[in-house]
This record gives structure tokens, sequence and C-alpha cells, in this order.
């Protein structure tokens, strides 16, 4: 009779509670006095296109922002505002999401809202949740950028992500499907 084999548990996914901050950047969960800041990310057809975002509204966006840490502790969604470590000012998010907590691999999200660009936040965004992602245990961080969003593979390339190719026909939020260029980040690099 072989010997029962332990179950592991799954991956978590999770923050410490005054967040991660890097430089100027802090990356929490974001509270329900940050939705306005974030909304703009949601809403405009533009930045939801390049972020991969959904289409929230405001109400959408507060009833989510109640459940983030539950998604975080199932391992589905760690969704993070950046916000200035000084004012407290929303300029961006960023998000672990996709967890194969068997073969310990997550993808990376990130955006910036146009106030706030020009500033190293979204690689120091892409950089900093990659790295708490490789203190959970974590081996390989993907980022999956849309073909032409050339912005987020000089973000990518910046945090240290290595290009590895063109992946054909993966899925958006609204349901189309696109080409995306794969980048990874292992730890160590």
């Amino acid at each position: 009779m072989s010997e029962p084999v332990a179950r592991q548990s799954p991956m978590r996914l999770s923050v410490p509670a005054n967040g991660l901050r890097a430089g100027e950047i802090v990356l929490r969960f974001p509270s329900l006095d940050d939705v306005d800041g974030i909304l703009p990310a949601f809403t405009d057809p533009e930045l939801r296109e390049a972020g991969n975002l959904p289409a929230f509204d405001r109400e959408g966006l507060l009833a989510s922002v109640e459940e983030l840490p539950v998604l975080a502790e199932r391992g589905r969604l760690l969704a993070l505002a950046a916000v200035e470590a000084e004012s407290g000012e929303v300029v961006g998010g960023g998000t672990l999401h996709h967890l194969d907590s068997e073969r310990k691999i997550v993808e990376i999200g990130y955006f910036v809202l146009p106030q706030a660009r020009r500033r190293g936040f979204a690689t120091t965004i892409a950089r900093l949740l990659s790295e708490h992602a490789f203190t959970l245990g974590i081996k390989r961080v993907a980022a999956y950028v849309n073909v032409g969003n050339t912005a987020s593979e000089r973000v990518a390339e910046g945090a240290g992500f290595t290009r590895e190719g063109v992946v054909r026909s993966m899925p958006k939020p609204d349901g189309r499907r696109v080409d995306k260029t794969l980048f990874s980040l292992l730890p160590g690099e």
C-alpha cells in the first residue's frame, strides 16, 4: 500500500497591510476613497485597450473594490492601486492574475494614468509587483502586451523582462481576441 501524497495548499496572493513600496510609489489595495482616481482607467476606451482592463462604471468599480481582498486570498487576482507615497494620489495600478499555483506562474498587468506618465512609474510598478510575486513562491512572471503597444513593451523590458515572442489570438476582457507579445521575468533576473 502506498503512502498518501501530502496535498500542497494552493498559493495565495497577498500583500502586507502597509502595501509595497519602491521609491515614490506604494502599491496597496485600493480603498473606496481611491475609486474616483482609478475610474478613468476603466472608463476611457484608450486606457482600457492599452491596459487590457474590463469596462467598469463607478458603481461597478465600487462593488469590485470591496471584493479584492477575497479574490487575492483565493489566488484569483491581486489588484493594487499605485499611489504616490507622499500625497497618496492615485497614479496607476498593477495586478497579479491568472495564478497557476501548480506551475508557480502568474501574469502581471500595470497601467499609469495620463497625468502621471513619463516618470518611470509603470516600470517601478512592474518590477515591484514581480519581485513581490517571487517572495510568494512564484517562479515565472508573464506579461502579455498587445502587439503594437510599444510603450508597454518598453516598460516590460525596462523592468527586466525578456521578450519571448508573439502569442496569437489571446482573449481580452470584452471577448475580442488579439495577438500579444509575451514577456517573462524569472527570479534573479
